[in-house]
């Protein structure tokens, strides 16, 4: 485990070589919905390149309905944070033709920085 943020819990995943990779996770409520936060820290994994194995484990570990949870991933960038919205097609438990989109507007990328740190309350 790497420099993973203290705002995140450590969870241990398997990546799509079936190697155990540790990650930082984050479960948030919002409006109905489930905010899920991952982030690498500052090792070397790779979410984007697991994500579809991630976010399968996590869905089924946790027992969550995908039509109900965003992701969203953290990445520590040359000491500038990068937020990325993930979006999957689900059959099932199995997302396919995900892809991220990165957050480019400063208020939300405000928003999320408090959602994860716990400064704003859901309505």
């Amino acid at each position: 485990m790497e420099a993973i943020p203290a705002s995140f819990s450590p969870i241990q995943l398997h990546d799509r070589l079936n190697r155990p990779i540790w990650l930082g996770f984050k479960r948030v409520p919002v409006d109905g919905r489930e905010l899920l936060f991952l982030t690498s820290g500052s090792g070397s994994v790779q979410i984007g390149k697991n994500f579809e194995t991630f976010a399968g484990q996590i869905v089924r570990e946790f027992d969550i309905n995908p039509a109900d949870v965003d992701f969203v991933e953290l990445r520590d960038e040359d000491e500038q944070r990068h937020w990325y919205r993930w979006h999957a097609q689900w059959v099932g438990s199995a997302p396919m033709e995900c892809r991220a989109e990165a957050v480019t507007g400063e208020s939300r990328r405000r928003y999320l920085d408090q959602v994860l740190h716990g400064d704003t309350v859901a309505a």
